[in-house]
């Protein structure tokens, strides 16, 4: 077997919060940093200067290390989103994704940071795709879509002419809109053409792409765009990597607004890997009242705790903004 998935320190669980904001707010600052280079990365194209992608690799490198220590955190950062930040935060966040299931897939490390730094500069060459076909609210006609689809093309000859990038970081960028049948592109690669890391790639970068919230749409619950890759599996995924990647994710991802049994809002802090339906969760609102709730934080595996989940709550039904809570 090429990938092996490790044992998660999910299971680990939390007792108590205490040193989570420390930690919180390191991470916070390490997924500021990562997105402030991104962007300096992007204007350093767009002028024509000299490009170093060190900074950004160390960076990757901190990303992949917070993942394997504090994985949870990590992965609630990525749930939240700005409308109008997509395609910074896109990236970031697929990087992110890439860490977490190269982890759970037992990928060497090295490999891991590679992923994970193609994924910060995977969709690069969109910075070549004119706004009002990138950020056109309606379908694409088949023009525009001709020219959308030329961003792969871009993100690949951009990255081959930047020092210190590795094969595997330009097979993330190139190839994860490729499809197990043949339909994806640019290539038009099919079966056994996809190589694990460009298997890895596509899942994430659609899961991704449809649990965002942009300017011209809501972005799904984290179960429906399970649904999405399940749906796709066979002719457009792997089966078996889009399971484990579920599994990866968890019954209810990190992030995830959820509603208890006793109408208690909550959002999914950490998950547990022995029991995925009773992961550790915060307290912040309650759904019958309407009103917040002093922050409490709760281990549904815990014994003599009572509550459990009921469903998943889109957080707009409630005004609810996760960034303030997370």
């Amino acid at each position: 077997d090429v990938y092996k998935r490790q044992p998660s320190s999910s299971a680990q669980r939390l007792s108590s919060n205490a040193g989570g904001e420390g930690r919180e707010l390191k991470i916070r600052r390490l997924y500021q940093e990562a997105r402030e280079l991104q962007g300096k990365f992007i204007r350093q194209l767009k002028a024509g200067e000299p490009i170093d992608i060190t900074p950004l690799a160390a960076v990757a490198e901190e990303m992949v290390d917070t993942m394997f220590s504090h994985g949870d955190a990590m992965l609630c950062l990525a749930r939240i989103r700005a409308k109008d930040a997509y395609l910074m935060e896109h990236s970031m966040n697929v990087a992110i994704l890439l860490a977490n299931f190269g982890r759970y897939l037992g990928l060497e490390r090295s490999v891991i940071k590679e992923l994970t730094l193609g994924g910060l500069l995977h969709d690069v060459g969109k910075i070549m795709t004119p706004d009002e076909v990138l950020n056109k609210p309606g379908k694409l006609t088949d023009e525009e879509f001709g020219i959308m689809r030329l961003h792969v093309v871009h993100s690949h000859d951009i990255l081959l002419a930047t020092a210190g990038i590795t094969p595997t970081m330009l097979e993330v960028a190139a190839n994860h809109h490729e499809r197990l049948d043949g339909s994806g592109y640019p290539r038009h690669l099919k079966g056994e053409q996809l190589s694990l890391y460009t298997r890895i790639s596509g899942i994430v970068d659609v899961y991704d792409a449809v649990t965002a919230d942009r300017v011209y749409k809501q972005g799904m619950q984290p179960t429906q765009a399970f649904r999405i890759l399940l749906k796709g599996a066979d002719h457009h995924f792997d089966r078996e990597l889009v399971t484990r990647f579920i599994k990866c994710m968890g019954v209810y991802p990190v992030g995830t607004l959820v509603q208890l049994s006793n109408q208690r809002l909550a959002i999914v802090m950490q998950r547990n890997a022995q029991e995925p339906l009773k992961p550790v969760v915060k307290v912040i609102y309650h759904a019958g009242q309407r009103h917040y709730l002093e922050v409490q934080w709760l281990d549904l595996a815990k014994s003599g705790v009572q509550e459990t989940i009921e469903c998943t709550v889109d957080p707009k039904e409630f005004g609810i903004k996760l960034a303030n809570f997370v």
